[in-house]
């Protein structure tokens, strides 16, 4: 993916209409510490999420629920708020389609100067993610620049015993089917060759793995475990983590699952804020 989705969302969701206030103390232990006269705020917390929705609608095309709280007014025109939740159905992120996601904070003071292009991250920031991909959104990722950079290292380790030529996967019953298209570099056959497999996923140590793999018995006696090493090596999951992380994020993957020939996938994001 081109961008990254955290940014993509946040950048758009934060563009807060300036609200007349005067200027106010903005630190956490001030904005916790105190009970505020807050009549204004559900006012400004109302035009903040119809901002936000309009700015996220431009960018994705896809309409969002949005809920938005912040301490004071003051602060919240300073991007100081207390909880952001961004929820959206398919979602377009370069012509890859994400069918659910949800963002929301999990930090209760956060701040961002939306006035900056690219947004500044003033503060540690920590958010829960979920997202739902199905068959059509990861073989789009498959598509992509990203990914084909994958394959050119897989075919730089296997030359010359065979070059990848393309990857696809097919979703059914709950587990997923990665299907390859493989040849020769030194005698190249007339017409690629299939090789499928099929697999279910699980999280270990962060990142997505690939377990009971296994393979249609015509195929032989392969190695198992070497099957499944190629697998982990094609991992068409992979493309969520570059999704997430950036230089000022990264994404850390909690759970996988496939359910209803979908992938669920949740975790969170901690962001590196410029004054932390």
């Amino acid at each position: 993916m081109k961008k990254n989705l955290l940014t993509l969302l946040i950048a758009g969701a934060l563009i807060i209409t300036p609200v007349w206030a005067k200027t106010d103390t903005t630190s956490k232990e001030y904005l916790q510490g105190k009970k505020h006269f807050a009549i204004m705020n559900p006012l400004a917390e109302s035009i903040a999420q119809s901002v936000i929705k309009r700015s996220l609608k431009k960018d994705t095309g896809a309409n969002f629920k949005v809920k938005f709280d912040g301490y004071t007014l003051s602060s919240m025109k300073q991007g100081i708020f207390k909880y952001l939740e961004i929820t959206g159905r398919d979602v377009d992120v370069d012509g890859i389609n994400v069918p659910y996601l949800k963002v929301k904070t999990v930090s209760d003071y956060n701040w961002i100067d939306y006035t900056q292009d690219p947004v500044v991250y003033k503060t540690n920031m920590t958010f829960y993610y979920d997202m739902t991909l199905n068959e059509d959104s990861i073989n789009n990722a498959l598509k992509t620049k990203e990914y084909q950079n994958t394959l050119k290292k897989i075919n730089d380790i296997a030359y010359p015993l065979f070059e990848m030529k393309g990857v696809k996967v097919r979703i059914l019953n709950d587990k997923m089917y990665i299907i390859t298209e493989y040849n020769f570099p030194i005698s190249p056959s007339k017409n690629n060759k299939t090789f499928m497999m099929a697999s279910d996923f699980k999280v270990e140590n962060g990142k997505i793995i690939a377990k009971d793999v296994s393979i249609h018995e015509a195929y032989g006696n392969l190695s198992i475990s070497k099957v499944t090493n190629l697998v982990n090596l094609l991992n068409p999951l992979a493309f969520t983590l570059s999704a997430m992380d950036s230089k000022k994020c990264k994404g850390k993957i909690e759970n996988v699952n496939i359910t209803d020939n979908k992938i669920q996938i949740d975790g969170k994001i901690f962001v590196k804020g410029d004054r932390a």
